[in-house]
């Protein structure tokens, strides 16, 4: 029973993540650049550290 369950459940939640609505404005943008800017900090600290 869990073989039919789980795959279809990845199903599901694959279909439902991608008709996610997609906002453009302005919160939006501006928490795209602050994770991107955390990111680019941590690689800096990840390649400087080898």
């Amino acid at each position: 029973m869990y073989i039919f369950v789980l795959p279809a459940g990845f199903i599901l939640w694959y279909l439902a993540y991608k008709t996610k609505p997609i906002i453009n404005d302005d919160v939006t943008l501006y928490w795209e650049e602050k994770n991107t800017n955390k990111r680019n900090k941590l690689l800096n600290i990840i390649n400087e550290s080898f």
